[in-house]
């Protein structure tokens, strides 16, 4: 347990750090952070990473001793630190291949991340394609040129048709952890946005504005933190999350204190509590720093 402060009068039980752009920099964390989040675990506060990939995809730069559950796919896999699955709520299969078919008819490209592996159709490029495509290729190629390359030459992440690795979940050892869709325009995004979110039985969260993703109904960062929280046996007020963008948002109303990263949407930053440096400033890291002391941080 991190010491009491102004904000967290029982004193800080658990943090929860989202990765792509608030400490994960494509493949990189920081030195400092690493030590920062060693020191928190050795101060007896739970780390919880909170995250929109899979596990075969969080890279090894965070796959550390300290981490104590990884919350995926948005709250629909919670496993604990050595990568065991705790809780699941897949996405069935059938309905996955509908969901692939209808969005193809839409003009869409698809990711679909599946407990086999991760999957990104050529025909759009996504933000988080490009995050794992640097898995295996540590060049510091622009985004553009990225693009392109990821467009003209396959590679173990791009496919050019999602629905076959649809089709080989068996659902019994395989299963749907999440989809994703990739739109021209945002227009595009907020009319069949609309109409996913009209079945009554999908979450739907935008993380760009021409790129949503998709979990069952009730599965996001926020359920995902319970599912925690319960285990632990803490309270709310004893919680801390950081983020910088729309699939983070969920997280919002389940901690004391939500702390944005200075290079997050605006949409985070106004609901967060307190706004941090830019994760390449090691916002988060500082933070966490100040807790260990019993102070409260912002930039």
């Amino acid at each position: 347990m991190l010491p009491a402060n102004t904000h967290f009068p029982q004193g800080i039980g658990a943090a929860f750090y989202d990765l792509d752009g608030t400490i994960l920099d494509l493949t990189r964390v920081s030195e400092r952070t690493v030590a920062a989040l060693e020191a928190v675990h050795a101060a007896g506060c739970a780390n919880v990473i909170s995250t929109g990939r899979n596990l075969p995809i969080v890279p090894d730069a965070i796959r550390l001793p300290c981490i104590d559950y990884y919350i995926t796919v948005n709250g629909g896999q919670i496993l604990d630190g050595e990568g065991r699955h705790l809780a699941s709520k897949a996405i069935p299969r059938d309905m996955a291949l509908d969901m692939a078919r209808w969005l193809h008819s839409r003009g869409a490209g698809l990711n679909v991340l599946t407990s086999r592996g991760a999957y990104f159709e050529k025909r759009l490029v996504s933000y988080m394609t490009q995050a794992v495509h640097r898995l295996d290729d540590s060049s510091t190629l622009s985004d553009e040129d990225l693009d392109e390359e990821i467009s003209s030459i396959p590679n173990r992440f791009t496919v050019d048709d999602v629905e076959p690795e649809i089709l080989a979940v068996d659902e019994v050892t395989s299963f749907v952890e999440k989809m994703g869709a990739c739109f021209d325009t945002a227009d595009d995004l907020a009319r069949d946005a609309a109409e996913l979110e009209g079945r009554g039985d999908l979450q739907i969260a935008v993380v760009t504005p021409t790129e949503i993703e998709i979990t069952l109904k009730g599965v996001e960062k926020g359920s995902g933190i319970e599912w925690v929280r319960e285990r632990l046996g803490l309270d709310r007020e004893q919680l801390v999350a950081f983020g910088d963008s729309g699939n983070d948002l969920p997280m919002v109303p389940h901690v004391g204190v939500f702390v944005a990263v200075g290079n997050a949407s605006e949409a985070i930053m106004e609901q967060a509590s307190c706004v941090v440096d830019t994760m390449w400033e090691d916002g988060v890291a500082k933070w966490l720093e100040h807790a260990l002391e019993g102070e409260w941080y912002e930039a």
